[in-house]
């Protein structure tokens, strides 16, 4: 009797040391499980693309700009965009980021630009110097925090207005446009499509807007026809790769500076003549772009500029909202 009290109480010992090490070991298991649970998380976390080489000087390039966004029609652009394998800059407001921020992430991560468009789309050159630089500053913060850390490093100012003291103020190099498709006044897809295909030129900068549904409705063909041009469709940035853009200068599209070709030997401008004046800047030189042709009728989107002068064009008044 007194054996089987001992077998019993040593099985019964046995029993409760399994039973403890069988717990430790299943919550050591669960917490290296956790462990590798946050390892794949954090590994697999998404990352944007890296940048592209495209050299614009030697390929025929034109970027697509959007503004006022991101808008209830965003996400479908960017489908469009994805299925032709296009990357293009979004000039956002920071108000409307918000109500977006898979948007703007999705944009972060497919390789598209994100740009500053200020924060509620007033003439900068109206504001004190204090406003201005909260409009630029909360729209920079509102885009970081949505995109996952992408810094905004270009600037459209709302109706192409910008001064000198804005520029300095904005600190950002201020991005213009070459094409004014004036969608937001139309709202007419086939008139977008004529204008956004025709009027493209290398270098150039197209200006429409993701907020209005004609103008994405626009889009599939724009990038067709663009394409069968012979146009590479780039970012802002991919489109002045290879040039440092200064801050508080104006740009409205990429020119091609060549360099002149020596003369002859022995003719009036070979050895021993008087040195000719100094000719273009070379192709890293960043400069301001020169004037675009004005659109048919005035445009409340703001003039293009009227000189290569780095102000850019002066704001005159107030104009309709959905404008550049």
């Amino acid at each position: 009797m007194r054996i089987r009290k001992i077998a019993i109480i040593g099985a019964g010992l046995l029993l409760a040391a399994g039973c403890s090490h069988s717990g430790k070991r299943q919550a050591r298991t669960a917490g290296e499980q956790a462990a590798l649970g946050r390892g794949a998380q954090a590994s697999e976390s998404p990352a944007p693309p890296p940048p592209r080489k495209i050299d614009c000087d030697r390929v025929k390039c034109v970027a697509l700009t959007f503004d006022d966004g991101p808008g209830p029609y965003t996400a479908g652009l960017l489908d469009t965009l994805k299925r032709r394998g296009v990357r293009a800059t979004f000039f956002m407001l920071g108000e409307n980021v918000g109500a977006h921020r898979d948007v703007v992430r999705r944009m972060a991560l497919e390789g598209h630009e994100l740009a500053n468009h200020s924060w509620s789309h007033p003439s900068l050159t109206g504001l004190p110097s204090a406003e201005v630089r909260s409009q630029i500053e909360r729209t920079q913060k509102a885009v970081m925090e949505a995109s996952g850390g992408v810094e905004p490093m270009l600037m459209r100012p709302p109706y192409g207005a910008t001064n000198k003291r804005v520029g300095r103020v904005i600190g950002m190099p201020l991005i213009l446009w070459s094409v004014d498709t004036l969608d937001w006044r139309y709202r007419d897809v086939a008139r977008d499509v004529r204008v956004g295909i025709k009027e493209a030129k290398s270098g150039g900068i197209i200006l429409f807007h993701d907020i209005h549904k004609a103008s994405v409705e626009s889009i599939p063909k724009v990038v067709d026809g663009l394409k069968k041009r012979g146009f590479t469709l780039v970012t802002v940035s991919e489109l002045f790769q290879g040039r440092e853009l200064e801050p508080g200068v104006t740009y409205s599209e990429r020119t091609v500076e060549v360099t002149a070709a020596p003369p002859p030997y022995g003719s009036p401008a070979g050895p021993g003549a008087p040195s000719a004046p100094d000719g273009p800047p070379s192709a890293t030189s960043p400069s301001p772009a020169p004037p675009s042709p004005a659109p048919p009728s005035p445009a409340p989107s703001g003039p293009a500029p009227s000189s290569a002068a780095p102000t850019g064009p002066a704001a005159t008044g107030p104009e309709p909202a959905g404008t550049g």
